[in-house]
């Protein structure tokens, strides 16, 4: 193992790097047998070092199988892959759920798995939290679209009447009145659905479609003087999900990036196709989400205090903010059965990234 120099002028190990980490790290050999054990590995699997080396992977307690299937495809694939939400059968302690990643290493088809184990307390106690905050937006959401709904109808009629006894200019904006409280009703109608996850169908769609659209609308609005980067990859499969709902994430997304980074934002937008992303659904299946779609700002970043509440609902960075924007985000691509993210970019900026299905897969499952 090579040493690296300490800020204190002592010496580091990698070993002892490895062995600091919170996850259990294995050192797969091509017969996919244990060579060597790190980090926390004997702590999490409650089993020594010298009974993990040189048994099959595929014994590993609880998530053998999966492990096992996951280094294997690594290994034929060459490339590194992930798999998230692995349930441990039987759970350890209060260990049910793992997130494990391969890694292929050198020659002679060495894996590196790297397993980090999730408590299924903190998680449920979280998606609890989420579920009465998302209950509380949609009480909120009904009142609202009620208490909206009829003097958005009085509006609509007033200015329509109006526009019979106006000249042509005049005319115009009588008709933009009625078009923008058409619209502020088709997001109070929003609004009331987003109590129902299955309110809208998903099917197939054209991503960059999607994309496009956006584009031009915050082009001729809201983001006019800032710069985008489209960096599109044009073989991409139709995605599972719902283009009207996509459209309404990816401009959350823009707008959000825009907010943040001011009105000359200089934005990224990045499609392209993954291997090794893995999720499981509410019906306990595995879907693979091979469709990431990225956007990254060159704005302040995200504030520490707000990384691991950013898609809850009232929650929000911004001065006004109502903490609605992204927690819809959230809500809609779960609905797609995706899963969106959020970090700091090491160059500087937010990066958000969404993992979509592909319509395809999803196809095939109900067949």
């Amino acid at each position: 193992m090579g040493k690296t120099g300490g800020s204190s002028g002592e010496d580091v190990s990698a070993q002892d790097v490895l062995h600091s980490l919170s996850q259990a790290i294995f050192l797969i050999g091509p017969d996919n047998l244990v060579e060597d054990v790190y980090a926390q590995a004997e702590t999490i699997f409650e089993r020594s070092r010298e009974s993990l080396c040189g048994s099959p992977i595929a014994h590993l307690r609880g998530v053998g199988y999966a492990a096992d299937g996951l280094v294997t495809r690594a290994r034929e694939e060459n490339t590194p892959l992930n798999s998230y939400d692995v349930s441990v059968m039987p759970p350890i302690g209060d260990i049910e759920l793992m997130d494990m990643h391969a890694h292929p290493h050198g020659e002679g088809d060495y894996i590196i798995l790297s397993v980090q184990p999730r408590r299924i307390t903190a998680f449920l106690e979280k998606r609890a939290e989420m579920e009465a905050a998302a209950r509380s937006v949609s009480g909120l959401a009904s009142m609202l679209a009620h208490e909206i709904k009829n003097p958005l109808s009085g509006i609509r009629g007033a200015a329509q009447l109006m526009a019979r006894a106006q000249d042509s200019k005049n005319v115009r904006l009588t008709e933009l009145i009625v078009k923008e409280v058409d619209r502020i009703k088709g997001l109070v109608d929003e609004l009331e659905t987003f109590s129902s996850p299955h309110a809208h169908t998903n099917e197939a769609v054209n991503i960059h479609e999607v994309l496009d659209h956006v584009l031009s609308v915050a082009v001729a609005g809201f983001a006019a003087k800032c710069s985008f980067r489209p960096r599109f990859d044009p073989s991409l499969p139709p995605v599972f999900g719902n283009y009207d709902r996509l459209v309404q994430v990816f401009l959350n997304l823009v707008k959000n990036a825009v907010e943040a980074a001011g009105p000359t934002a200089d934005i990224t937008i990045t499609t392209a196709y993954k291997h090794g992303i893995w999720l499981t659904s509410r019906s306990g299946e595995r879907i693979r989400l091979p469709v990431e779609v990225t956007v990254q700002d060159n704005g302040p970043g995200i504030p520490t205090h707000l990384r691991g509440h950013l898609f809850d609902p009232f929650v929000s960075g911004k001065e006004g903010g109502t903490g609605l924007g992204l927690a819809l985000v959230a809500r809609y691509v779960s609905d797609m059965e995706g899963t969106v993210t959020c970090d700091n970019h090491p160059q500087g900026g937010a990066h958000f990234k969404v993992q979509l299905a592909l319509e395809e897969d999803m196809r095939r499952d109900e067949n």
